[in-house]
């Protein structure tokens, strides 16, 4: 577990780092430029980036109204109150280095997604197509 924490600190300080390098060589905006007015509320986060989690923070209000409570007709959803812990990623990430589109948003989304996928179904029936060929085999192997 501690490999693992390891690894996203690290993961995220690069992209902290990457989004400061490249965002100073952006040239500045010439006052000829049209700003276009982007509908914040259309933004998604890129699949499979670490930014992602941000979209479950519009739940962190009810933590702070809600938890901690005891489940009841009138508060079936107490059971939720245990992932309220994660809310300071929020204040962290979400409200300051990630941004739909942003560096850190589609840097993690390419890092994830290029990671290497597999289809368990798929590769059980490869390894039954070739079974009587293996246990032929299996010797010289």
């Amino acid at each position: 577990m501690e490999t693992r924490k390891l690894i996203l600190f690290i993961v995220l300080t690069l992209m902290v780092f990457l989004s400061a390098v490249l965002s100073s060589d952006e040239p500045a905006s010439n006052a000829d430029t049209k700003e276009e007015q982007i509908d914040e509320g259309k933004l998604e986060y890129a699949k499979g980036s670490v930014c992602g989690y941000c979209s479950y923070c519009k739940f962190c209000k009810l933590c702070d109204e809600d938890c901690p409570c005891e489940t009841s007709p009138t508060k079936p959803n107490c059971k939720m109150c245990k992932y309220c812990k994660f809310c300071y990623l929020c204040s962290a990430l979400c409200d300051t280095i990630c941004t739909p589109g942003g560096i850190l948003d589609r840097v993690s989304a390419t890092i994830v997604n290029s990671l290497p996928s597999y289809n368990k179904d798929e590769v059980d029936q490869d390894i039954d197509s070739v079974k009587t060929w293996i246990d032929r085999k299996k010797d010289e192997l």
